[in-house]
């Protein structure tokens, strides 16, 4: 006779595989769990490490990291209650398939939050920094707009380095009347910052390195990048010899219009040596074109309203008579502005 099984009574040699299935631990956590988040940043520590991410994401993480499961495939789902700042308990349902049977096992974890301020917050609140950026112009002092588009750049690079670099922060921002100090919490990141600077705004960069201790039996060394913006920035009206530019990008090229002719063109550096500044793009007055014929362009001038003759730039059409432009009057004649 075969025996039967003592939990159920069907027919079995001993216990049968679904009552075996049913009496096995299948899911095991521990009773309590700790997540440490940084009340600054709201990041929080995982495995070593301090990561960026939500809180109810980084909470279901660390269930989902601290759960036993012993079955050939499982769905967990995590359900999280109000998360206080001290405490949150977690609901999880496991369904496991076992030795053919599908199985449920519900499980409650208790979180307990602890409030820690991160390694990267608490360098910034002490001021630390490893780097600083000295931003200056050649032989000019660069104007507010662009030192706006430089710590842009900045922070735009800074955010592209924080997704490897948690220490890529700028810890301090100087504005003086030469330019603007950036203290960065890292020397690769101030590297990155000074190298898109004069990549998207021109100019050149240097460094200097000086020691300030060391650790671990490794020197350490505070560096300085000196960035120096271009000569002329966007905007500029400058004399290249006989020729009136207007420039209208500063990258690794310094990109102009000429405002006689109305052309496009790169101004190479030696060009740029020898020019001179005749007058920035914000001090353009509005004026109106009252006809254009051939070659020419009669329009009023913005101060005297006396009608003057210039030559028609290329950007210049027939349909801008009676229209508004800007002109900007200079030593040498009055120019429309593309």
């Amino acid at each position: 006779m075969r025996s039967i099984c003592p939990s159920c009574g069907k027919p079995s040699n001993g216990i049968c595989t679904q009552c075996a299935a049913r009496k096995r631990t299948i899911a095991t956590i521990p009773s309590f769990l700790e997540v440490k988040i940084c009340p600054t940043c709201f990041d929080y520590f995982f495995k070593g490490k301090w990561l960026s991410e939500e809180i109810n994401s980084a909470l279901t993480r660390t269930v989902r990291e601290a759960l036993t499961i012993d079955a050939d495939d499982a769905r967990v789902t995590i359900a999280l209650g109000d998360v206080t700042q001290t405490l949150v308990v977690a609901q999880v349902l496991i369904e496991a398939s076992v030795q053919g049977h599908t199985l449920q096992d519900r499980l409650a974890v208790t979180i307990r939050v602890l409030r820690e301020t991160c390694v990267r917050c608490s360098r910034i609140s002490g001021g630390y920094y490893e780097s600083k950026i000295q931003i200056r112009a050649e032989n000019r002092v660069p104007d507010e707009t662009e030192l706006e588009h430089a710590l842009q750049i900045a922070h735009n690079t800074l955010e592209r380095a924080q997704k490897l670099d948690r220490m890529a922060f700028i810890a301090k921002t100087v504005r003086l009347k030469e330019g603007l100090d950036l203290f960065v919490g890292t020397i690769k990141a101030a590297r990155q910052i000074a190298t898109a600077l004069v990549k998207q705004m021109g100019g050149t960069f240097s460094d200097s390195a000086r020691l300030t201790g060391r650790r671990d039996g490794k020197n350490l060394y505070r560096v300085t990048f000196a960035v120096r913006l271009p000569r002329f920035a966007v905007g500029s009206i400058v004399t290249v010899g006989q020729r009136i530019y207007v420039i209208y990008s500063v990258t690794s090229k310094t990109n102009a219009v000429d405002l006689e002719t109305g052309r496009s063109l790169t101004l190479k550096a030696r060009q740029l040596a020898d020019a001179h500044l005749l007058g920035v793009r914000r001090d353009a007055e509005k004026t109106v074109i009252v006809s254009i014929s051939g070659d020419e362009v009669q329009l009023l001038d913005p101060d005297t309203y006396t009608t003057l003759t210039i030559a028609k730039p290329q950007f210049i059409f027939k349909e801008y008579e009676g229209k508004e432009v800007e002109v900007i009057k200079t030593t040498k004649g009055v120019f429309i502005l593309p």
